[in-house]
């Protein structure tokens, strides 16, 4: 399940699979652990939809760590004056 190869629509078919499992091959705590798995993938594909419609109507991307630093105030960012290195 760990394949890079695979894609995000096909780890999720697969754990699908999991879920419709009526045979026993699965365990209960199996189907939670895919329906963890598929919650973390759809909050994946939802944002690789969203970047390429954004880059599709020609919105700038925003690396997240950048629209991270850029929220933090100025003086924060002030490393050499930060009032734990003053003592």
């Amino acid at each position: 399940m760990n394949n890079p190869l695979l894609s995000t629509e096909e780890k999720r078919r697969w754990l699908a699979r999991v879920f419709r499992d009526e045979d026993g091959e699965y365990s209960q705590a199996d189907k939670f652990k895919a329906l963890v798995e598929d919650t973390k993938l759809a909050a994946l594909q939802q944002e690789e939809e969203e970047f390429k419609r954004q880059r599709e109507i020609g919105a700038a991307p925003q690396d997240p760590i950048l629209a991270l630093l850029q929220a933090i105030p100025p003086a924060e960012l002030n490393l050499h004056q930060h009032p734990l290195s003053e003592k």
